[in-house]
Parts: structure tokens; sequence; C-alpha cells
């Protein structure tokens, strides 16, 4: 081989063994892009998943620590706030009565009970129901603002439809017979007042699912539910269907001759 031959084939080989170094660099940056891209999508990946079980928990606990609501946005005081550090007992009352909120719907028809008045006497509903056509249970204690505050208009409703058979018959939560007496007369209750006394937790309250006030429920003659919590502006447009329907819908006497 001459000399020229010999130096152009070391030149070659010089060439071909100088470029390997450069390919696997080049390979190993490759290969680490592609390790940095599977690293920052599965971190991503792995982020949002522990996003929507964050989501997932926090919408969990709303739904279990959202307390049952009274019908049509009525204002109310609900047991909860009442007693923030409810016992075991108070929880066990609790549920009872949210089991039969939910069970007291219309169409039911409601238990009978007897409670006493503030002159002592024993007033039964059923017995309530044999005078009257339409009554309404409510549920209230003297120290609840926004029960007070449907007197007025409860007040004006019986006055206007009394006579055609509506009634209303108040149950007192109160914890004491003095605490219900001078409530009763502040706020100068002329219906069917009857006391249990017991707070939330009285038998009849808790029949009724009593775990917020006002709570009432409007009947018929036959104790069967017609409506449940409406606001005092709500039961006046249901007395009103109701009582003076009735009158426009009777037709006018005939003349005589």
């Amino acid at each position: 081989m001459s000399i020229s031959n010999r130096q152009g084939a070391r030149k070659q080989a010089y060439l071909v063994t100088g470029n390997q170094p450069t390919f696997a660099q080049y390979a190993g940056r490759l290969i680490q892009d592609l390790i940095l891209v599977a690293s920052l999508r599965l971190t991503a990946i792995i982020n949002t998943i522990g996003l929507l079980a964050c989501v997932i928990f926090l919408i969990s606990c709303a739904q279990e620590n959202t307390p049952l609501q009274p019908a049509l946005g009525c204002e109310h005081v609900s047991l909860d706030d009442v007693l923030p550090g409810i016992t075991t007992k108070e929880k066990s009352y609790r549920r009872e009565q949210q089991r039969n909120d939910k069970k007291l719907v219309p169409g039911q028809k409601v238990s009978d009970f007897s409670l006493v008045d503030l002159a002592g006497e024993e007033v039964s509903l059923f017995d309530v129901l044999q005078e009257k056509k339409t009554v309404l249970i409510d549920f209230w204690a003297s120290w609840c603002g926004p029960c007070v505050a449907s007197f007025p208009t409860l007040k004006e409703l019986r006055a206007n439809y009394g006579q055609d058979g509506f009634e209303v018959v108040a149950i007192s939560i109160d914890r004491t017979h003095e605490e219900w007496a001078e409530g009763s007369e502040k706020y100068e209750i002329p219906w069917v007042n009857l006391g249990e006394l017991e707070s939330w937790d009285g038998d009849i309250a808790t029949m009724y699912g009593v775990h917020f006030i006002p709570k009432s429920y409007l009947i018929d003659s036959e104790g069967c539910i017609l409506q449940k919590d409406l606001p005092v502006d709500q039961l006046e447009k249901v007395l009103i269907s109701e009582f003076e329907g009735e009158v426009g819908s009777e037709a006018p006497p005939e003349a005589d001759g």
C-alpha cells in the first residue's frame, strides 16, 4: 500500500472513531429527555388524581354535614345550633327525630297526643280535630325568634278563618313552666297553647320529628297532613285557597218567585 493510501485510511478511521462519542452523547441526552418528559407526565397524573380525591372527599363531607332544611326556605333554629356539644343520648334523639321527620309527609296521618295547657287542663289533639276542619300544629319556644316573629300573621289568619274551622295548636318545647308562661303572656297567645317542656327530648317532639323550630304540620279533621313547614305567607295562600275558594265556588241562592 502506498503512503498516500495509508494516510487516507488513517484519516477515514479517525473520522469514524471521532463520531462515536458524539452519537453516544446525543443518545444519552435523548434518553434523559424522554425520562424527564415521562416523569413530568407521571407527576401531573399523580397530582390530578390527588386533586380529584380531595374534591370527592370535600363533597362527601359537605353532604354529610348538611342539615335538613324546612320547606320553602323557612327561617328556623336548628337543634345543632342550640346543642353544639350534644351528648350520645341527644345524638340518638336527633337521629330518631330526623327519621320521623322524613316519614311525616303530606298524605300521612299524624298520631294523637295529649298535653296540658297553662291552666293544667289536658287537651287531646284529636278532640280539637272533632271541632275544627283545619289545624296547624306548631312547635315553638319562648327563646325562638323566628317562632314569635310568625305570631302576628298567625293571629290574623286565626281571626280571619277561625269561624270557618281553622285553629292553631301550639306546643312549647321550653325547659320550664316559667319560661313557657312568661313567653305566652308576653306574646299574648290566643290559640290552643300546650307545653311539653322537655326541650328537644320530649316524646311528642321526637315523634313529630322536631329537630328545628318553628316546626309545623297543617292537618285536616282526620289528622292527615296537608302541608308541612310552611312559612306564614305560604300558609296564608293555602288557607285562602281552601276557605275563600270554597266560598267562591258555591252557587248563589236562587231568588224566590
